[in-house]
């Protein structure tokens, strides 16, 4: 079974080669955006947290590869998910440790594109591909639990507007959470507990701009 940036890399070859017959046309854009963040509810030994939803921002920046019919758009991004507040959790140092988290991530996204029937003037498509992320957190406690890298499957679709020369994409993405946020073991208060698997998932609504 091959890894999946092998599998990065396959798509990204045939997006070259497979279309060499049509014009390529890349460009560097910045996107900006809301997003809306699910944290899934936390076990830690026997105690058991529900958290809150949370809202944040992002922004950053991309390479926009465009193959006529489809195309490949590689970025960097930094994502303040918020703060999250928990319910359930009651045990001392438990309580201190994850009763308010905030979350922020490094993200890099692969999305393949395809485009759909379009106007000169709207031109619709759709897109996929993986979320690579960097967590970070303000608490301690939570930051020293987290996974070093998460990878999120991104789905989307969006509208490309050329108004005037400039090209617009308002965007709708949902990234799921693949890999777990916490370790499958963490310390709080000298004692090391079992987490049971914890992802995030989120929904994003941008403007890109090319």
């Amino acid at each position: 079974m091959r890894s999946l940036p092998s599998t990065i890399l396959l798509c990204v070859a045939f997006l070259l080669f497979g279309t060499s017959g049509t014009p390529a046309r890349a460009q560097i854009g910045f996107a900006a955006g809301l997003n809306y963040e699910n944290l899934s509810d936390l076990e830690l030994g026997s105690a058991r947290a529900t958290f809150d939803n949370a809202s944040g921002y992002h922004a950053g920046i991309f390479y926009d590869l465009s193959l006529g019919p489809v195309g490949i758009r590689i970025g960097a991004f930094y994502r303040d998910l918020g703060e999250f507040e928990s319910e359930g959790l009651s045990v001392g140092a438990l309580e201190g440790g994850f009763r308010k988290v905030d979350l922020a991530m490094i993200d890099i996204p692969v999305d393949i594109r395809l485009n759909l029937s379009a106007t000169p003037f709207i031109q619709p498509y759709v897109l996929v591909g993986p979320v690579f992320s960097l967590p970070s957190s303000g608490n301690n406690i939570f930051d020293e639990s987290l996974e070093s890298l998460l990878v999120s499957g991104n789905i989307g679709a969006g509208l490309a507007l050329n108004i005037v020369g400039l090209r617009l994409y308002p965007e709708f993405r949902y990234a799921i959470g693949i890999s777990r946020l916490l370790k499958d073991q963490v310390e709080v208060g000298g004692i090391l507990l079992e987490t049971d698997v914890q992802r995030v998932n989120s929904v994003m609504l941008r403007p890109v701009f090319l």
